[in-house]
């Protein structure tokens, strides 16, 4: 919630300053009436007629009192000036930072300096415009004085372009700086001229007549260009806006940044304000033109090295993608080729190599020894694993025709040599065509079905995956597979996805027995076809086995 701000926390001038500050905005008030306010305060009078007598009003003699210098300058210029010094004596004992205090009026004697240059090309008051100018910023000055905490936002909103600083300090304060100035203005019986202007500096419109207000907004921009830490960029903005809002051209916004550049620090010698010597604008952006051209040869040098590693990436990408175009042919021919044996696979790899395999052959007992695996994982260490358990069980299995003694030797085999926690799934199976004879452990593997005219048989997971403990017991069973399909497949199959929609275990049992009557090799493609399509969306390899006990 935005508090709002009472008058009693805003700062005060001293009393004699108010007094001055009230008469020189009263339009009835005298000459001889101001002339004694002001030198009541011999402060004020020292103040005045010090700047009178600085280079920044350039007189060529001297003056001496009060009357001397209303009728040299005029009273209206006198009220400016007393409006000038008597804002500069409330913040002068504030316990501000030196640093923040120096940019400040540094930004806001840079203001006044463009007003009154640009005021005086429009026929405008240049005392006003200089004091308008200096002003125009006091609302933020005033939002600091109050929220000292909140001082770590000045280096961001001097470098936020006036068309955005605005919403930029209502949303670290609540309020802009003209809204305050409104407010201050108003307990300091400010003159209506310089609140109405300040007031509407931000709401600029291109208009036949350049009013105070629009000069502001151009003295705004002009001193954002010189507090920039991108000069190139702020300069083009400040361009486009003092085109529009005052129809000045591109080389008159560096002919006025040019010709005041060097008034600043009188002006602020005049004003008893102490800034650091400011930089002129043509040594500013020379140095913003040789910073231009280093960053550009920067950037060329920072092409040619991207150019060169996209290159060599291009280079290892080639070579990579021809290894795993041979490790792929490779893991491919480890794949069965198809026989006149009743069984059949397929694989669709999720990457270019796969985690899955399945492998089947005939051993000397006369019987068909078959597996489908599954390794934990994806990509090259799965596809690693997969070469080693598929060749521990084709070439195991020519010699060991136990199932159970097969599948612990190779278990123990993965033990000692597992890493990174992985392990495999899996199924084995030993079929004898002859008698129809089905025996099949399944360790850690999803479901396997046996189906037939009658129904279906789920055959689950009896103990650990591979790999993980030494010595595990694998339990088999045993089944007549006569006038039946033994069907096994991989997760990745229940994971995939058809039209958007999971296919989860019981969609395989469904999708199997919609094509347990085709013919095997016809089954096989229509699997292959139907998880190869646009409609199918696979996260894992799949593959499926089929042992055809017909």
């Amino acid at each position: 919630m935005i508090r709002s701000i009472e008058p009693s926390e805003l700062p005060s001038p001293p009393q004699a300053s108010l007094s001055v500050l009230r008469a020189c905005s009263d339009d009835s008030a005298d000459y001889a009436e101001i002339t004694k306010f002001v030198t009541n305060d011999p402060q004020l009078t020292a103040e005045v007629l010090r700047m009178v007598n600085s280079a920044f009003y350039a007189i060529t003699h001297e003056i001496s009192s009060i009357s001397q210098a209303i009728s040299v300058i005029g009273v209206k210029s006198l009220r400016n000036l007393c409006l000038c010094l008597s804002v500069k004596e409330v913040f002068s004992g504030s316990t501000f930072d030196s640093d923040f205090l120096n940019e400040f009026w540094a930004d806001s004697v840079f203001r006044a300096v463009a007003a009154k240059y640009i005021g005086n090309l429009y026929k405008k008051d240049p005392d006003e415009c200089f004091t308008a100018g200096l002003l125009q910023d006091l609302g933020l000055l005033v939002l600091f004085y109050l929220e000292p905490d909140k001082l770590s936002n000045w280096q961001q909103l001097r470098q936020t372009s006036p068309s955005l600083r605005s919403d930029f300090e209502k949303t670290v304060f609540g309020y802009s700086h003209t809204e305050v100035f409104n407010i201050i203005g108003e307990q300091w019986s400010l003159p209506e001229s310089i609140i109405s202007a300040v007031k509407n500096h931000h709401q600029c419109e291109k208009s036949a007549i350049v009013d105070t207000y629009a000069i502001l907004n151009a003295a705004d921009w002009l001193a954002y260009v010189m507090a920039s830490d991108q000069l190139k960029i702020s300069l083009d903005l400040c361009k486009l806006q003092l085109q529009n809002n005052i129809n000045f051209s591109g080389e008159e916004v560096d002919t006025c940044l040019t010709k005041i550049s060097p008034s600043i620090q009188k002006a602020a010698n005049a004003l008893g304000i102490l800034i650091d010597d400011m930089p002129e604008y043509n040594d500013l952006l020379k140095k913003s033109n040789i910073k231009l051209a280093q960053d550009n040869l920067e950037i060329q040098e920072l092409n040619w090295r991207l150019q060169e590693t996209i290159k060599e990436r291009d280079r290892l990408s080639l070579e990579l993608d021809n290894e795993l175009a041979l490790a792929t042919e490779v893991q491919e021919s480890l794949l069965p080729d198809a026989t006149d044996l009743p069984v059949h696979g397929f694989n669709i790899p999720a990457k270019q190599l796969s985690g899955d395999f399945y492998d089947y052959q005939k051993v000397a007992d006369g019987s068909i020894i078959f597996c489908l695996a599954d390794v934990s994982g994806k990509g090259v260490n799965a596809s690693l694993l997969m070469v080693k358990t598929s060749s521990l069980f084709h070439c195991l299995g020519k010699f060991i025709f136990d199932l159970q003694k097969l599948v612990s030797v190779i278990n123990n085999e993965l033990v000692e040599t597992s890493i990174r926690g992985m392990f495999v799934t899996f199924v084995c199976g030993k079929y004898f065509p002859k008698t129809g004879k089905l025996t099949i452990i399944n360790a850690g593997h999803p479901p396997a079905f046996i189906i037939s005219d009658s129904g279906s048989i789920k055959i689950n997971s009896s103990t650990f995956p591979l790999g993980i403990i030494r010595d595990t017991e694998f339990t088999s069973e045993s089944f007549l597979l006569k006038n039946s399909m033994l069907y096994v497949f991989s997760d990745g199959l229940n994971e995939a996805e058809i039209d958007g929609k999971k296919v989860e275990i019981d969609g395989v049992l469904r999708y199997f027995k919609e094509i347990y009557s085709l013919p095997v090799s016809d089954q096989i493609d229509h699997i292959r076809n139907e998880f190869s399509t646009a409609r199918a969306v696979i996260s894992d390899d799949v593959t499926v086995l089929v042992v055809n006990g017909h």
